[in-house]
């Protein structure tokens, strides 16, 4: 059996072997292969085996994430870069503990709670131009990871990522659709478009695609380290290229760029220890809070993927998403509430609200109004590693939506992320992806980080990892996680039966439940008959 995901990458270790689903732009096998150096999961196989060559070269799960990281920005430009950010959790076997190194970007020093709402501006700056620019930490945190965790120099993690970008990579089916997909705003913008479309045209499949600009930058950050990105010639290639596009970047907000280290979120679920991603994601809290309303359901009577085990899955997301509209973000008072909005009594209470018939929105949050537009399909990629130690690796990155801010960096080659739109622009307004903030938490702020959706999951079972887990797609990041999390463990699948599942997903707002192409039609018929409006995607996500 074979899938065409691109995007999606998880490893379990089962039965003491180390299983993967490495999602390339080719079609993935599902099977388990076992690993005597370790295994790496990636969106792209060029980049998977950039990390595998790490591990063979006596790196460790550390080195072999960033340097999948680095190769991924290469060859996945859309989704990610070093000119974005991301989080990283990291199991430590040896101190047998978690943690978490957050490079999320962040907010300009400029930055302001109502700077998308001056008059003049052009149609949704937070989503395009140099106004959409966050501070990127993707460099400094690899930088950090490295330095601190693993065992080779950052120069040798990023060999294998320069050599990529000079040599060149043929084009897969995921690249050349992409960039048919954007072509018309990419195009836009002369060096994009001389970049990625020579004659006028994107590339073909297979056709060998060399990115020289930005092999001489991952060669500067390899030779002077991440000083030159945030202090040298790049940060000034990245601020003059932000200011040109009308954004407020400065260098000193490059230089001040720091990242920050945090503790998981930790539940335990039969018999299974769920490490998972604090603020800024709303990932881990969402959840936690879905894990914990659904655990006292009798789910296997329900049947797998049945419109009844559907319907109790999408109630537990609209209520997990609901309160991230009004509590999540980087500020004081999310940080104050955690605690009981993962608690399982916040849980039990909410779980008697569900009924057995589909409710308003007004029964989950209050919004005055619902989002019009489908969320789009993100960016980002997920990276998944172990290595012979038993030392394991979830890191998400991103540049935010496809080819972030359409801005790019002219010398380095850098393109540069639209994380400002992660933020909330105004209250009950939606960003790209559908989202909204009822209450303020997640409105700009100068240095704040805006909210994400990334969650890079560990699950220990007796202290050995179980599960390195994670996922791209925007908010459907969450509810794909926790579908895994199911499947796996409630219904023991392996997993490519898990990959190979439908996937469905309920964000509150829109107030429509979105399902994948190769659903039953007897299912969605008797979800739609339950009352939820159901949107069928024309293509499998990503």
């Amino acid at each position: 059996m074979t899938t065409h995901r691109p995007l999606f990458a998880h490893i379990c270790l089962l039965a003491g072997l180390l299983i993967t689903t490495p999602q390339t732009t080719h079609a993935a096998q599902h099977h388990a292969p076992v690993g005597k150096r370790g295994v790496v999961a990636a969106d792209h196989v060029l980049a998977s085996q950039a990390g595998l060559t790490i591990l063979k070269r006596g790196g460790n799960a550390v080195d072999a994430a960033c340097a999948t990281a680095f190769a991924v920005g290469v060859v996945n430009p859309a989704g990610s870069g070093i000119g974005g950010g991301g989080f990283m959790m990291l199991h430590d076997p040896k101190a047998n503990k978690r943690i978490i190194i957050d490079f999320r970007e962040t907010a300009p020093a400029g930055a302001s709670r109502l700077m998308y709402l001056k008059k003049g501006l052009p149609k949704h700056p937070s989503r395009t131009g140099g106004l959409a620019v966050g501070i990127p930490g993707e460099v400094k945190g690899c930088a950090y990871a490295v330095k601190r965790y693993g065992k080779l120099a950052l120069a040798q993690v990023l060999q294998p990522a320069i050599e990529l970008a000079r040599r060149g990579f043929p084009a897969g089916r995921h690249f050349v659709e992409g960039l048919k997909r954007y072509q018309k705003h990419l195009s836009k913008h002369k060096l994009l478009k001389e970049i990625f479309y020579p004659g006028g045209k994107p590339p073909t499949l297979g056709q060998m695609f060399r990115r020289p600009r930005l092999a001489k930058t991952l060669q500067a950050i390899a030779k002077h380290g991440p000083d030159v990105f945030y202090k040298g010639w790049i940060a000034k290639d990245i601020v003059d290229a932000v200011k040109a596009a009308g954004g407020i970047l400065t260098h000193k907000d490059l230089t001040q760029y720091k990242v920050a280290i945090r503790h998981p979120l930790k539940t335990s679920f039969r018999g299974h220890e769920i490490y998972t991603m604090p603020p800024p994601s709303s990932g881990g809290a969402a959840i936690i809070m879905a894990l914990n309303i659904l655990r006292k359901m009798k789910l296997k009577t329900l049947g797998h993927n049945s419109s009844t085990y559907l319907f109790h899955l999408t109630e537990a997301l609209q209520h997990a998403f609901a309160d991230r509209a009004r509590f999540m973000g980087d500020h004081p008072l999310t940080r104050k509430l955690l605690p009981k909005l993962t608690s399982q009594e916040y849980a039990d209470n909410l779980a008697k609200r569900i009924t057995n018939k589909v409710q308003s929105p007004k029964a989950y949050g209050s919004q005055k109004r619902s989002p019009k537009a489908s969320p789009r399909d993100g960016g980002t990629s997920h990276i998944s590693v172990i290595d012979k130690d038993g030392m394991a690796v979830a890191m998400t990155t991103t540049i935010n939506t496809g080819y972030g801010s359409k801005v790019i960096a002219p010398r380095s080659g850098i393109i540069l992320n639209n994380e400002m739109d992660d933020f909330s622009v105004a209250p009950d307004t939606p960003n790209a992806y559908g989202l909204i903030d009822t209450r303020g938490a997640n409105a700009v702020a100068p240095g704040k980080r805006p909210l994400s959706s990334m969650t890079p999951t560990i699950i220990t079972k007796e202290g050995e990892p179980y599960m390195v887990t994670g996922s791209p797609g925007g908010p459907r990041i969450i509810s794909t996680v926790l579908l895994t999390i199911l499947n796996v463990i409630d219904w023991k699948m392996d997993v490519g039966e898990s990959v190979a599942a439908s996937r469905y997903h309920h964000q509150w707002m829109p107030d429509k439940l979105r399902v994948e192409p190769k659903t039953s039609p007897e299912v969605v018929d008797a979800l739609r008959g339950m009352g939820h409006e159901v949107e069928v995607s024309r293509r499998e996500w990503s």
